[in-house]
């Protein structure tokens, strides 16, 4: 398939200069809606060299798997044969079904879609709880508890794959009281819960003396199975999880993973394209004091990450929204030997993140003997926008979000390049570059467009503000070439 994400980027930057805001901003929208279409639209080309394996919703487990009327029906199915597929093997999912729980995947083996309509849909999420009868009425008017306890947790609440409900982090504070941690007040149970389409979980990583399972939403306008057609949630597990090198993902729609997405450790060789990933993360990921000095439990989730080295990293032409923290991500830790080596973020839409891309590499403690790294990135032809997302309005820290974060990027940097991207308005900055690293990266080309007077880019301990003398500011730190900015009046989504 032609990809025209790098034409029609260039193509609009041509026009900016000419263009009223309002007009770039109606442009980049309607821009940003053709290539989800033709993203969404992706036909499967992927070629398997071994056995192909099928699942569809009108498969049988006892089946073979090796062709569309034997097909498979479940995802514990194809966990359980993981061990007889070997490299240049596949496994297609119908297109137009929904298949519930965790993908383990096997070393070698392309994971994509068969048949005509919609990418076929994997969710984490047990099914959907649009109905009355798993929403009971508490002792407080307007709260409602959900039937099944979850030790695990829960992230986050989804109504009509459109709006959420707000999650409440409690917090314990040095001076011993609890709070509901981002709305600064007492928070104890879910007598607590004041603000209409907020949540309280019971998890066994939830804070509080109780650890019940149970799960209480606030839903003033009556049972939520009856208000809602579709209720998913984001429990803790991954929706794919990389079991090994090689591994191609194309042609899903993953949804409502409490932790990633699609979850790598180290790795050579993952390959992500034409897939769609949607509301993900949320779930704790330290407990109390677990992280720091941090008085509240730490939150996580990605939709696409790699923790460890990255190697032959591509995720491309892929749409990603509503991530609790970033879009694509290649972490790790800040000790031992690395050699993070060709990362490619390219073609892609990236909406509704707290970071849409997002590097974080720490440098080693002083005297550790170690080679540390990263070479050959490239963050090009995407459309970033609206820094933000359901992460920005219920995370427990503020002032974080961005459309790409440079959190730990190695004094060891080589050859990071930003191109011919769009970056369209964030919450908080467009770029956090805050260490010598990160200002390595070096920016051809692209669009930004950010409200008068807002954060632009923090590097090297300073805030760039989003003003009419921006231009020549950055001129000065020798890291941007080409770019337009276009200056709005508000953040205006």
């Amino acid at each position: 398939m032609i990809n025209n994400a790098e034409k029609y980027i260039k193509e609009l930057k041509a026009q900016v200069p000419s263009l009223t805001p309002e007009e770039v901003s109606a442009k980049i929208e309607e821009l940003t809606q053709k290539r989800i279409a033709e993203i969404r639209s992706t036909p499967t080309e992927v070629e398997i060299k071994g056995t192909t394996y099928y699942l569809s919703n009108d498969g049988d487990d006892t089946n073979d798997g090796k062709s569309p009327e034997t097909a498979w029906k479940t995802i514990a199915k194809l966990n359980a044969s993981k061990e007889i597929m070997a490299e240049g093997d596949g496994v297609m999912f119908r297109r137009g079904d929904l298949f519930r729980g965790t993908v383990s995947s096997a070393a070698g083996v392309t994971y994509s879609a068969y048949g005509e309509g919609d990418k076929p849909k994997i969710y984490v999420w047990d099914k959907n709880s649009a109905d009355p009868a798993l929403w009971k009425k508490t002792d407080v008017e307007g709260v409602w508890e959900y039937a099944e306890a979850y030790d695990i947790d829960i992230g986050a609440i989804i109504f009509d794959d459109t709006s959420y409900a707000r999650k409440v982090y409690q917090s314990n504070e040095p001076d011993g009281r609890w709070l509901d941690f981002r709305a600064k007040r007492e928070f104890h149970d879910y007598h607590d819960l004041v603000d209409d389409l907020s949540f309280w979980h019971s998890s066994q990583d939830s804070q509080g003396e109780e650890k019940t399972g149970k799960l209480y939403l606030r839903c003033n306008a009556g049972n939520p199975g009856e208000i809602y057609k579709d209720i998913e949630m984001n429990k803790k597990e991954a929706g794919i999880r990389v079991g090994g090198n090689g591994i191609h993902i194309d042609n899903l729609c993953i949804a409502h993973a409490g932790i990633h997405g699609i979850a790598s450790g180290k790795r050579d060789g993952l390959l992500v394209t034409n897939c769609e990933i949607k509301w993900t993360g949320g779930t704790i990921q330290c407990p109390i004091r677990g992280y720091g000095t941090r008085s509240w439990p730490t939150p996580f989730g990605n939709a696409i990450e790699i923790y460890g080295e990255a190697r032959n990293y591509t995720v491309d032409n892929c749409y990603i929204w509503q991530a609790y923290d970033a879009g694509v991500t290649h972490q790790g830790p800040s000790k031992g030997d690395l050699d993070v080596d060709n990362v490619n973020y390219i073609n892609n839409v990236i909406t509704d993140c707290v970071y849409a891309v997002e590097i974080f590499y720490g440098e080693a403690p002083a005297g550790e003997e170690c080679t540390r790294c990263m070479k050959n990135t490239r963050v090009e032809n995407n459309i970033l926008r609206r820094g933000g997302g359901f992460g920005h309005d219920a995370r427990p820290d503020e002032g974080v979000t961005a459309l790409i974060r440079n959190g730990g990027i190695l004094k060891n940097t080589i050859d990071y390049t930003v191109t011919n991207n769009i970056f369209d308005r964030s919450r908080e900055r467009i770029v956090s570059a805050h260490n010598d690293g990160g200002s390595k990266a070096q920016y051809f080309d692209n669009i930004f467009v950010q409200n008068k007077g807002g954060k632009y880019v923090s590097r090297l301990g300073r805030d760039f503000m989003y003003t009419e003398n921006l231009a020549e500011e950055i001129k000065e730190t020798n890291t941007e070439t080409g770019s337009e900015y276009v200056f709005v009046d508000e953040i205006g989504y």
